[in-house]
């Protein structure tokens, strides 16, 4: 039986967007799902310029704007799904400018959570790839994983209310797998849709050639890499005893992600010296926004 459901989005800006192809492109992506929900909340995370998308945006009656600077991921994500609590919306997603569901994979994701049972779905996740990955078919659509980012996903604030929430002080980066760690703690699912796509287009394939070989792989932010590593290390700790095959499955992953920088990415120092400032801060006990 087919129920209505509320969505709404959060949508986080951190840069100016003055260019006219650029806004073109935003629109585009914003129409693949905007029609879909109660109401776009943006977030500028910066002072930016958006005014010229903002003129684009006034046939959309239900956007609002907020200025933001300083805040972090985290900290938004916690305020809109308590505004989404507040307001009596079932599920919430978070998204940015170059982002957008292919094929009309919201409308999917929204059909799937008015027809489905969802009362022990946590969270939904469509397949994230950036814009030049190929999506190959999968015979299962829906499967169980153990964590997933929350870009484009749909949190159910339902079973939000029964965790201990968004891990704010985390500030960017891995309040959403803790999140997802707390609902499974609880015996709730998260789900990945493998067969929706949501695309990014802001990406860069970085390559380093030894030899005759050529390595490649996409570029990681190095603040992006400081908080992870921080709040990885926070993550393990306390999730050790809790789900100890995930911590196990998380190390290695980063191992790999590690060997990865250190072999493709030319600036791999930089970058390694922001993991040690990051274990660095872990030691002192530093969670928030970095400091210099």
């Amino acid at each position: 039986m087919e129920k209505q459901v509320k969505i709404i989005a959060g949508y986080l800006v951190n840069s100016s967007i003055t260019n006219d192809v650029e806004i073109n492109q935003y629109i585009e992506n914003l129409q693949t799902y905007i029609n879909q929900i109660e109401k776009l909340y943006i977030y500028c995370l910066e002072q930016v310029d958006i005014t010229k998308l903002l003129q684009r945006l006034n046939k959309f009656e239900h956007v609002e704007i907020a200025m933001v600077p300083g805040y972090g991921e985290a900290e938004i994500y916690k305020a809109l799904v308590e505004k989404a609590i507040e307001d009596n919306i079932d599920f919430v997603t978070i998204m940015k400018p170059e982002l957008f569901y292919e094929n009309e994979a919201f409308l999917e994701l929204k059909k799937y959570v008015m027809q489905a049972d969802v009362s022990r779905t946590a969270i939904i996740t469509p397949m994230p790839l950036f814009g030049c990955e190929i999506n190959e078919r999968k015979a299962e659509e829906f499967r169980a994983i153990k964590g997933c980012r929350l870009y484009g996903a749909l949190l159910n604030t339902g079973i939000y209310k029964q965790t201990r929430g968004i891990k704010a002080e985390y500030y960017q980066t891995t309040y959403d797998y803790d999140y997802c760690l707390q609902a499974r703690h609880l015996g709730y699912n998260v789900m990945l849709a493998q067969n929706l796509a949501l695309r990014n287009q802001k990406y860069v394939v970085i390559t380093r050639k030894f030899g005759f070989l050529t390595l490649s792989a996409y570029s990681r932010d190095i603040m992006d890499v400081y908080y992870e590593t921080r709040n990885r290390l926070y993550l393990w700790d306390e999730y050790k005893k809790i789900d100890p095959e995930y911590i196990s499955l998380d190390k290695k992953m980063f191992k790999k992600e590690k060997q990865e920088i250190r072999t493709r990415d030319k600036s791999y120092k930089q970058k390694f010296i922001m993991m040690d400032r990051a274990r660095a801060d872990y030691k002192k006990g530093i969670l928030g926004k970095f400091k210099e």
